[in-house]
């Protein structure tokens, strides 16, 4: 009896640790946390455990049954480090590098697809994040397109500038002989104006 009334306390104790874990992780899928501290010593039972901590941070509190504990963790992060400057709009090229997590302001990107582009001008040795990125537009901002005029039963085609990003099924704003016009983004560099 004695033995079983020992092994619970560590049990529950090992569990408020897999809740900080699993918090994490929920945020960092490929965060590989090395050691988590807890102070003060949080009770072996305990009915109510409430995480209060943020995802951006490597410390924070814990609530356990209306008294609040700090946490700390000391964890690795995979990231995606620059190899050199990139400049807006140009694809990502960088190298994956772990480093000791610490405060991030923009959550880490390490899945680049060819579908991702810089959103502006990234320095070298800069970490890939979802502020610094976006998805590759069919159609960048001072870009030529293609445009498409449609009327009644006459297609006209023409070049014109585009004024901002834009997607297919987007309407953007062009600048077409001097005249900013709005026209539907309808594929890789091709508006149309109806």
């Amino acid at each position: 009896m004695k033995k079983w009334l020992f092994l619970i306390p560590l049990f529950l104790f090992a569990d408020i640790k897999k809740e900080i874990i699993s918090f994490y992780k929920k945020h960092y899928p490929n965060i590989e946390i090395q050691n988590i501290q807890i102070k003060p010593t949080p009770p072996k039972k305990y009915h109510f455990l409430k995480i209060l901590l943020s995802p951006k941070r490597s410390f924070g509190n814990i609530k356990i049954d209306n008294k609040f504990y700090y946490v700390k963790i000391k964890a690795l992060m995979p990231v995606c480090i620059t190899t050199s400057v990139i400049k807006t709009n140009q694809e990502i090229k960088c190298k994956i590098k772990k480093i000791p997590f610490r405060n991030f302001y923009s959550k880490p990107i390490i899945n680049i697809t060819p579908n991702i582009v810089a959103s502006k001008i990234i320095s070298k040795n800069s970490i890939i994040n979802i502020s610094n990125t976006k998805k590759r537009a069919d159609v960048f901002k001072n870009s030529l397109v293609s445009v498409i005029i449609q009327s009644k039963n006459i297609i006209i085609s023409s070049k014109a500038k585009a004024m901002q990003d834009g997607y297919k099924g987007d309407v953007i704003k062009i600048l077409l002989n001097k005249k900013i016009k709005k026209a539907k983004v309808i594929a890789k560099g091709m508006v149309e104006i109806k």
